[in-house]
């Protein structure tokens, strides 16, 4: 995990505070990014499925350069830590693909389909990225 800089240690920031909100700050930015993308890329007439992979693709890419460096700076090994961000970022894939389907299927605007997958993804990743990923 990240240690805690000069500017934290003035300040009396807690670790995971500062942690959190950067990873809010990544995550908000790369999700607008993903949703944004979505939508064009529906509007465009790409059908659904590749449309939320290539977004995914797109924003995985800069959050993981973002977390990796902004948020969760306290990582040994490059290596290691994209071997699990890129399992972690398969499995997410998997879900939000299939979840939104489902969703839309049943009724669901795509957009809040999405949302609410990508609700799921960033709680359970800050978690996975504190203790698993990003270590």
């Amino acid at each position: 995990m990240s240690e805690l800089t000069d500017h934290d240690q003035q300040q009396g920031v807690p670790p995971l505070l500062r942690q959190g909100i950067a990873y809010v700050a990544v995550g908000v930015g790369t999700a607008l990014l993903e949703l944004v993308l979505f939508e064009l890329l529906l509007w465009l007439g790409v059908a659904l499925a590749p449309a939320n992979i290539c977004a995914v693709c797109v924003a995985t890419v800069v959050n993981f350069a973002l977390n990796g460096t902004v948020a969760f700076k306290g990582s040994t090994s490059f290596a290691r830590s994209l071997v699990l961000y890129l399992l972690l970022f398969a499995l997410n894939t998997a879900f939000s693909t299939f979840t939104i389907g489902w969703l839309v299927d049943a009724g669901m605007a795509s957009y809040i389909a999405k949302g609410l997958t990508m609700v799921c993804i960033v709680l359970w990743n800050f978690v996975l990225y504190r203790k698993v990923v990003f270590v």
